[in-house]
């Protein structure tokens, strides 16, 4: 049997990216899949202090444990419906995009699955897309996917039913 596809799924919590680790976890349905949840923790002193209070590296040491409990709390709460996946939480800390590219690089991931917020305009402009800089960096492939999409909850093999206009 083939080794299972390493799959990345970096994720902040928000409702969309809980729905796109769904989507990623769906995958099965076509391939033997291992998957590390990734939550990355913006560091830097003056993003940290600002952001989460107290002295920098109380307060980055506080958010990544707090950041693994809730990864393990989404994964225990997955494995419920999907007991033999193989799951693995990961917290990394850094600037987002980089980590996410770098841990895929370094580790060798088949594919990056992550979520995009769909900001436009002044937003997107000051903020920027953790995704797009994904897409354009990493040294794997990456399935982004919009929020209108997750909204509707649909797996992959829906998606590719509707699309071949196969009948389930």
């Amino acid at each position: 049997m083939a080794d299972p596809l390493k799959i990345l799924v970096p994720i902040d919590f928000s409702p969309h990216s809980l729905a796109t680790l769904d989507f990623a976890l769906s995958l099965t349905d076509f391939v033997q899949a291992a998957y590390v949840l990734l939550y990355v923790v913006v560091s830097g002193e003056v993003e940290t202090f600002a952001s989460l209070g107290g002295e920098p590296e109380e307060a980055l040491a506080r958010h990544k444990e707090e950041a693994a409990r809730r990864l393990s709390e989404e994964i225990d709460r997955r494995r419920l419906k999907n007991p033999e996946v193989s799951m693995e939480p990961r917290v990394a800390s850094g600037v987002p995009f980089k980590e996410i590219c770098r841990i895929a690089d370094e580790e060798g991931f088949h594919l990056i699955v992550i979520g995009t917020h769909g900001r436009t305009g002044l937003s997107h402009l000051l903020i920027g897309s953790t995704a797009e800089r994904v897409v354009q960096h990493a040294s794997c492939p990456v399935l982004s996917i919009n929020p209108e999409f997750c909204e509707s909850r649909m797996g992959a093999a829906a998606v590719f039913r509707k699309k071949s206009g196969k009948k389930s």
